[in-house]
């Protein structure tokens, strides 16, 4: 996992992946009167929070100008690229997320994770707008505990002795970046998951609060727990 201090700020939410693709070489296609394929070098960029958008470009494609010297992807994320060509895994670049387990975060919170495309802890801290509330109900209590590590992190003795510990332990766990993604129905199904999972975990009174907070109405006096989740999940 890379040092976060040499990370660009630009890329703290994305994630590339390098991998081979099968790309049309178009004037070979029209030549021959029938499909032409070559392999390419791409990389897939993948945004965190959103499991919709994920462009992909050739690896040695134009990303931009320094002076008279041409920046290309497999340039931008150099140690990313390096793996792929030696053939290893590439890595999540950050903190993972297991980091968050003294904070609070559930398996289910874990997973929602992933399926958004969220890898780090410096991820889910930097998320912000469409991409954060992509997460769902989960997204305010997820940024908290991103929010609070990063506080830890930067403050007190103890709180660095007790992230040290903890990154001790997590140090053999695989932080290999997942190649295969979930389809948007199959990201939507998880939000869904870890919604009910937070909201089944509240009190009724927590509940009410919840509905009112969202909608500025008492819900029904008489309507007990169940209800009130399947309520609150319509919000």
């Amino acid at each position: 996992m890379a040092n976060v201090a040499e990370i660009d700020p630009r890329d703290i939410t994305v994630t590339p992946i390098f991998r081979m693709m099968e790309i049309e070489n178009v004037p070979k296609s029209e030549e021959a009167g029938h499909l032409v394929k070559e392999l390419h070098e791409v990389v897939q960029v993948r945004f965190a929070g959103s499991n919709n958008y994920s462009p992909i470009f050739p690896a040695h494609a134009f990303w931009k100008r320094e002076g008279n010297q041409v920046i290309t992807y497999a340039e931008r994320w150099k140690d990313q690229y390096r793996d792929f060509k030696e053939g290893n895994s590439q890595q999540v670049t950050g903190t993972p997320l297991e980091m968050l387990m003294p904070y609070g975060i559930t398996p289910e919170q874990l997973s929602l994770c992933r399926a958004m495309r969220v890898y780090s802890i410096e991820a889910m801290h930097a998320l912000e707008g469409s991409n954060l509330k992509n997460l769902g109900m989960n997204s305010n209590r997820l940024k908290e505990m991103a929010n609070k590590y990063m506080s830890d992190r930067m403050s007190g003795k103890q709180a660095l002795d007790r992230i040290a510990e903890l990154e001790a332990k997590l140090a053999a766990m695989s932080r290999v970046i997942p190649v295969d993604e979930p389809t948007p129905e199959q990201a939507a199904e998880v939000v869904d998951i870890a919604d009910t999972e937070l909201l089944g975990a509240m009190t009724e009174d927590e509940l009410r609060d919840f509905i009112f907070d969202k909608t500025g109405t008492k819900p029904d006096g008489r309507l007990k727990h169940e209800s009130l989740v399947n309520l609150a999940k319509g919000l």
